[in-house]
């Protein structure tokens, strides 16, 4: 951004030299203000759009960015007669990793799984933290193949984050799929939500 502000600095100053006959080697103060005034309003535009759309502590997309894009996203794969598929992902036992090794190490915790998720999928999907400690992964033109193969990367990149971080970090994943399962964010979440406390049921029972 720096490089661009002294660029535009620098064609004012030869734009008003050829046509204004403005002195080459006075710096025009005038358009200097102007040039910084609009960098620091469009750099305090792209702080708000971030927080906006993407979680504070993760860095990756919010719930409110995700309700917004969805309905756009699901008029595109309507119309083209695709298949989506969304994952809802919830750390297994993570208020006692929270007891057990605090907060700060929580915090952590949903970090790394964050970017655990972003290196198991591709730009394609929509990764974002829905609440807490669930996350939501949104694939697009796909089917419950595609699913089935994120889910392998995701469960397998946890083991690797568990034995980093020395503690053990699973998950519990539920899918849906647009439009078999349901045909509404809300309907699809639900479909989610309750394939994934089946999973976890079966954990602890198993």
């Amino acid at each position: 951004m720096t490089i661009v502000v002294v660029a535009l600095i620098a064609t004012a100053r030869i734009y008003g030299y050829i046509y204004y006959n403005f002195p080459v080697m006075e710096l025009p103060y005038i358009v200097i203000l102007a040039i910084l005034l609009c960098w620091w309003l469009g750099s305090q535009y792209d702080k708000v759009k971030f927080h906006s759309e993407k979680d504070v502590l993760t860095e990756i997309h919010n719930r409110r960015f995700v309700i917004q894009t969805f309905p756009k996203l699901l008029k595109q794969i309507g119309k083209r007669k695709e298949k989506l598929c969304l994952l809802l992902i919830d750390i297994d036992e993570f208020k006692d990793i929270n007891d057990r090794y605090g907060h700060e190490m929580g915090d952590n915790v949903l970090q790394h799984i964050s970017k655990t998720l972003l290196m198991s999928t591709t730009k394609l999907e929509i990764v974002a933290r829905w609440a807490g400690d669930e996350f939501l992964v949104i694939s697009p033109y796909s089917n419950e193949n595609t699913s089935g193969a994120i889910i392998r990367q995701i469960k397998y990149a946890l083991r690797e984050l568990s034995e980093d971080i020395n503690i053990n970090i699973s998950v519990s994943i539920g899918a849906s799929e647009y439009p078999t399962d349901a045909k509404t964010l809300e309907t699809l979440i639900h479909t989610s939500d309750r394939n994934m406390y089946e999973n976890k049921s079966r954990k602890k029972i198993g």
